[in-house]
């Protein structure tokens, strides 16, 4: 018969293969090739008849596929629940079987379990691989198919409840092998096989029952039809403490606790007397006195005549269990409570005002002592910023000590732990802690995202072997992820605000920087006429990205003023004739007096470039701060990008305007740039400025802002940015002569 679950996938181009379409085979070639199929199907069912042990199945049908039909190839493969999912042969026979010694395959998603074994396993359709050579998906099986000379396979899922457990394959020497009315054939084969593997499961299952019982882990009890034991198996005497002879004959009810009601017996007995299986927990005592829970199965069996005739308990001792349970429960309730409780918090709190309430929180936890939240500060001590004991008024919040800091950071990335309570000096409230009876402690790590910013802690009187102390450690984990959740963000952002203002705060105390100096070149003369100050760091940070990062933690206007000093102490050396272009932010010119007083008194002409890095909301009050420096010019620096526009020129009416890089690159071949440019240099003529072209690199560029005649100009081509040493012996004509 024809499997429903008969479904072909290939993934090379179909070829006709059935008796309607095979035009292209001879008549005796196709009566053949079904003719084989066939014989498989007719020998797999008298293999099935005679079957008794699975192995001697699976290897009779690849020794019938193979040997009798002819087929070059046949193997069972199981699919593995292991994590490569893993295809193990359990049985092959034929003159290529050593092919499997030479390959693996898997049922799963990754190269090796996209062949047609792993496919029909992971899909239970049928798999067919026309031609070996050239299927793209057979690519890591295709030189050891040649070697042993298979042309086409095809791969028989085998089923049981619609899922594949393994498969059949079937190889042969000739391309596209298999036709539909083979592939139909083969297919019940396989399900035919399928049937028998579980039948003889089934049957094994059968006849190891009754050593099973004997052996289980279980309680069996069976009583006759009025409730006396008749057998109960050894798993019964180890639990309830009775031995065999002390209960046969005897009513289940010799075992009850009294916990139960009347009523929960007598609807038990409605169950079983009306003939349904009953399920429960029974909370029985052993022969010593002592209450256990059973989780107790009781089926009525019934007789010939269809009588019942007895009764089968099967009982679990579940009291581990259902302690564990009530556990989880109670956990759950108070995990419940912590989260509405923090849901309350007020978001405008600090991060210790939400601690403190967090603590003052866990510590109802059963069991807990106190609880304790510090976090990880940037000098690597941790900071106390939540502390509770319960019952008591909240202690003063204390600094770890630098070493116990150390061990707790390093500790906190490996994630939770309990440990002892040793009273030692180096550890926080240890005094306090010991007062109250404390002998164990549970920490786990309070993140942001990935980020470790501290370590909540509760301690406890149990010792660390007590299950209360290490159950807590699963909520205590919650607890901490909830507080990260919490003032995380406030914290990390206050720690890496101070990690940047301590970075800042360093490069200025220490001077880690250097100016130096890129010339401005007149290009018609190709001199020299001024230089740009810029600054380079010791550590090597971007200096457009320290700037801002000193501007974001509040010491922009400080890493400036020390910045620009430098640079006019060092540009003394420079020729008295050359400009000085020094880059200002607007907030450094708004602060007045700090750019003021370095000027003062500076006899270089000074040009100060107005960096665009934050827009200008009120230009009368930056024109008058512009105004108080004295005479000094100005320069919109980097027109085209950022904040800078037309209207800055309006409003600012500067000296120079400086166009940025990304205007000019591939000037050469543009003509829209080169119309623009010149655009802006009429506008700058006519406004009154002068335009400095940024960025120049290449010979080409600047032979066409020549052409353009832009006047002045600046990059990497016209002379790089130098240490002053350097920069003083750069010749006034650089060898870019005019044309």
């Amino acid at each position: 018969m024809q499997s429903p679950n008969l479904q072909l996938e290939t993934r090379v181009e179909p070829r006709p293969t059935d008796l309607a379409d095979l035009a292209d085979l001879a008549d005796g070639e196709i009566a053949r090739r079904i003719n084989r199929a066939r014989t498989v199907l007719g020998e797999c069912h008298r293999a099935l008849i005679r079957a008794t042990d699975e192995q001697g199945l699976l290897d009779t049908i690849c020794r019938i596929a193979a040997g009798v039909a002819g087929y070059s190839l046949a193997w069972v493969g199981f699919a593995e629940d292991d994590e490569r999912k893993t295809v193990r042969p359990v049985a092959r026979y034929g003159e290529a079987g050593s092919y499997l010694d030479e390959i693996s395959t898997t049922w799963g998603h990754d190269t090796l379990g996209r062949g047609p074994t792993g496919t029909s396993i992971r899909t239970g359709h049928v798999r067919l691989a026309r031609d070996l050579v050239n299927e793209r998906s057979y690519q890591p099986w295709r030189t050891a198919a040649a070697g042993h000379r298979l042309a086409s396979s095809i791969s028989l899922p085998l089923l049981k409840d619609g899922v594949a457990f393994g498969a059949l394959m079937v190889y042969a020497p000739e391309p596209d092998a298999f036709g539909r009315t083979e592939t139909q054939i083969l297919t019940e084969v396989a399900d035919d096989l399928a049937f028998g593997i579980r039948l003889l499961r089934e049957r094994s299952d059968h006849v190891r029952l009754a050593s099973a019982v004997g052996q289980a882990a279980e309680s069996v009890i069976i009583t006759d039809a009025d409730g006396r034991i008749t057998y109960v198996n050894p798993a019964f005497e180890r639990v309830t403490g009775y031995a065999r002879d002390e209960v046969v004959g005897k009513n289940p009810r010799m075992l009850k606790s009294g916990i139960q009601t009347p009523w929960f017996y007598d609807a038990m007995w409605a169950a079983l007397t009306n003939g349904l299986p009953w399920r429960a927990d029974l909370v029985n005592r052993r022969k010593d006195g002592t209450l256990f829970t059973e989780e107790t199965v009781i089926s009525p069996i019934r007789g010939p005549s269809g009588s019942i005739t007895s009764f089968v308990a099967v009982k679990r001792d579940v009291t581990a269990e259902r302690a564990f349970e009530e556990r989880v429960s109670q956990l759950g309730r108070e995990r419940t409570l912590i989260s509405e409780t923090i849901r309350d918090l007020r978001a405008g709190d600090t991060p210790e005002i939400t601690a403190q309430a967090i603590c003052r929180q866990v510590v109802s936890l059963t069991g807990v002592l106190a609880a304790h939240l510090c976090l990880f500060e940037l000098d690597g001590r941790a900071q106390s910023i939540g502390f509770v004991i319960a019952g008591q008024t909240d202690p003063p919040l204390q600094r770890v000590p630098s070493r116990r800091s150390q061990q707790l950071r390093v500790r906190a990335a490996e994630g939770p732990w309990i440990e002892s309570w040793v009273s030692q000096p180096s550890r926080s409230y240890s005094g306090l802690l010991t007062g109250i009876g404390v002998h164990a402690v549970a920490s786990a790590p309070v993140r942001h995202g990935q980020l470790l910013i501290g370590l909540l802690s509760i301690y406890s009187a149990g010792s660390v072997q007590e299950l209360a102390v290490t159950e807590a450690l699963p909520a205590l984990a919650e607890f901490a992820d909830l507080a990260g959740a919490v003032i995380g963000r406030d914290v990390a952002e206050r720690t890496e605000l101070g990690r940047g203002r301590s970075h800042v705060a360093r490069i200025i105390a220490r001077r880690e920087f250097h100016p130096v100096f890129q010339p401005i070149v007149d290009l018609a003369s190709n001199e020299i006429v001024g230089y740009e100050a810029l600054t380079r760091f010791a550590d090597g940070s971007n200096p457009e990205h320290l700037f801002a990062e000193a501007t974001a933690v509040g010491l922009g206007v400080e890493l400036e003023t020390v910045t620009i000093g430098t640079a006019l102490a060092a540009s003394t050396a420079l020729t008295g004739s050359a400009w000085l272009n020094l880059n200002a932010s607007p907030e450094l010119i708004l602060a007045r007096e700090p750019l003021k007083s370095l000027l003062r008194g500076c006899q270089r002409r000074i040009v100060v470039e107005l960096t665009e890095h934050a827009a200008i909301t009120d230009y009368p009050a930056f024109r008058a701060a512009m105004a108080e420096l004295g005479p000094i010019e100005f320069a919109v620096d980097d027109a085209g990008t950022g904040f800078a526009s037309l209207r800055h020129i309006v409003e600012l009416r500067p000296a120079f305007v400086k166009l940025d890089r990304s205007l000019i690159a591939g000037l050469e071949s543009d003509s829209a740039r080169q119309a623009m440019i010149v655009g802006l240099g009429h506008f700058a003529h006519v406004t009154g400025c002068r335009l400095i072209v940024e960025g120049i690199e290449t010979e080409m560029e600047l032979a066409v802002l020549r052409s353009l005649t832009i006047e002045l100009g600046q990059g990497y081509l016209l002379g790089r940015p130098l240490p002053i040493e350097e920069a003083v012996g750069t010749p006034l004509s650089p060898v870019h002569p005019v044309p």
